[in-house]
Order: structure tokens, then C-alpha cells, then sequence
């Protein structure tokens, strides 16, 4: 048995539950574990129920086009391996890498370019091999193929850190007119600080206005009090790894319209690396406890 907050949870070790008291929460604190495979299978909306302790619950919405979902936990303890199993469920994706160079986004197998494709000779002949990378991105999508691309490059120096601001500006401008991808931002907090890339007014916008073009974006970060609150505020789905921080918990369950005892409850049997999915609205069906595997 667990407690957080006077909520009793107990936990199936053996099983696949964590069930706070229902009689007190309703369907809004129940929680349901489905390994990876069958995550992945919820969120793309072919897994509907799942098989609990106290019988067959219907599962939340699936993860739509246009949705809108946030990603909040300390470093190390696997943010952007969650992030690049969700996000192959999209066909295409623009996965912004404000640290330079971040070595998991590397190990995803997307093809990196540290440029913005432009339609221009000149472009073409100083980034050659950007360009080069960019034909073939057009040509899978052309092909119907996925086409998944990390935009980044160093920060060694003062030099590449203002050359990365420029690009990482000039990335959601591109994913916001172009519509289609779905954008990934690892540490928004870097992108989105006023001391560093100061690109929370143009990701706000994009998570204002890109669901008319279909347009999902992902935001990864530590704390909710360091980023925009329309990271959350905006999210269809909260992702939440073990955290201690009451604050952070009631900020992130009030947003997504969720008890936070409840919330908390569960966050505070979660072991390390695993994770707590929170779909917005108390009856959107069950949080979903599940841990991603290594990226190979």
C-alpha cells in the first residue's frame, strides 16, 4: 500500500494495476497498466479497453492529428526515449534539438540536418549536404513514406550556440507553415526561456493555431513552473514521470482537470523510468502507467 495526500493506492505487483480508491475518485483516479506494444496501440486508437483488477475499462481517446501533448520529468530518467517511441506513430516529424546534438534524438535513426530547407541556388550550394538530405526527405514523402528529421546542430561555442537559436526559430516557423508534421521540442524549457531562445511566443502560437492544419506538437521539459503554461494548458495528453514535487503535480493535474491526490497517488508508486499518461477531463478514461524500452 502506498498514501499520498491521506489517498490509499494499492498496487498489483504481480498484475498490471494500480488502483487508487475508487470510491472516492470515480473513474477519474483509476489507473491501468498496458506494457509498450500495447501503449503505442492505444495511442494510435487500436487498442480501445484494457482488463484491470476491478474488470474491462474502456481506454481515453487516442492521440488524434492536431493533438496536442506534454512531457514532463527530470533529466535521465528517459524523456526523449518515451518521446521517440510516441512519436512513431507519425509519419512525419520535425524534432527540434535545442541542447545540440542530443545524443538519444541521435540514436533515433532520424536523418539531422542543421538547416531549414529553402528553395534557392544559393542555399543549396552553402548547405550541400543539407540539401542533399532534404531531396530525400521529399522524395519519401512523395513516395508516401515516413519522413522523420531532427534540426540541430553543435553549441560548443558561442558562435554555433547563436547559430542554433537562429535555426531553431527559423524550425517552428517552417513546421507551422508547412503544415503536416507533427514538431517535437526536447527541453522547451531551453527553447521557450527568456535567457536562452526565447521561442515561446512562436511555439504558443503553433499550439494555439496548428490543429486546423493538423499540426500535433510534443514539448519535453523538467518543470512545469519553468516553461509557458500553454505547454499544458493546451495538451490533450500529460505525461508525467516520478516526481516528489506536490507543486509541479497540482499545477499539471489541474490543467489536464484531474484530481491531484489521485494524480499523486499514482505518481508516487511509479518506479524508475516508468511513466503516468494522463488524458485530459476526469472521464477520458484511466491514466495509463507503462515504461518505455531502450532505443537501440
Amino acid at each position: 500500500m502506498g498514501n499520498a495526500g491521506g489517498v490509499a493506492v494499492s498496487v498489483c505487483r504481480g498484475g498490471n494495476v494500480i488502483k487508487p480508491v475508487e470510491a472516492q475518485f470515480g473513474p477519474g483516479g483509476q489507473v491501468a497498466w498496458l506494457g509498450w506494444d500495447d501503449y503505442l496501440s492505444w495511442l494510435s486508437g487500436k487498442k480501445r479497453r484494457a482488463v484491470t483488477s476491478w474488470g474491462e475499462v474502456e481506454l481515453g481517446p487516442a492521440w488524434a492529428p492536431g493533438e496536442h501533448m506534454a512531457f514532463i520529468g527530470p533529466t535521465g530518467e528517459g524523456k526523449t526515449t518515451h518521446a521517440v517511441g510516441v512519436l512513431g506513430l507519425r509519419k512525419y516529424v520535425l524534432a527540434l534539438d535545442p541542447k545540440g546534438e542530443d545524443e538519444t534524438l541521435s540514436a533515433s535513426g532520424y536523418v539531422r540536418v542543421s538547416s531549414i530547407w529553402q528553395d534557392s541556388f544559393k542555399w543549396r550550394m552553402s548547405h550541400r549536404a543539407d540539401a542533399k538530405t532534404w531531396d530525400h526527405v521529399w522524395e519519401q514523402i512523395d513516395k508516401g513514406r515516413p519522413a522523420r528529421i531532427i534540426i540541430g546542430g553543435p553549441s560548443d561555442d558561442d558562435e554555433q550556440f547563436t547559430a542554433l537559436k537562429g535555426l531553431m526559430a527559423e524550425a517552428v516557423q517552417f513546421c507551422r507553415y508547412a503544415g503536416g508534421f507533427t514538431q517535437y521540442c526536447d527541453e522547451f524549457e531551453i527553447a521557450s526561456s527568456r535567457d536562452m531562445f526565447k521561442l515561446a511566443p512562436a511555439i504558443n502560437l503553433g499550439l494555439i493555431s496548428a490543429r486546423r492544419k493538423g499540426i500535433s506538437v510534443v514539448n519535453s521539459y523538467q518543470a512545469q513552473a519553468w516553461v509557458s503554461k500553454h505547454a499544458i494548458r493546451q495538451a490533450r495528453k500529460a505525461v508525467l514521470w516520478p516526481t516528489g514535487d506536490r507543486d509541479m503535480i497540482k499545477n499539471v493535474s489541474q490543467a489536464m482537470g484531474r484530481d491531484w491526490q489521485a494524480v499523486a497517488a499514482a505518481v508516487d508508486e511509479l518506479p524508475k523510468y516508468h511513466t503516468l499518461t494522463i488524458p485530459r477531463g476526469p472521464r477520458s478514461g484511466p491514466m495509463v502507467m507503462t515504461r518505455a524500452p531502450k532505443i537501440n
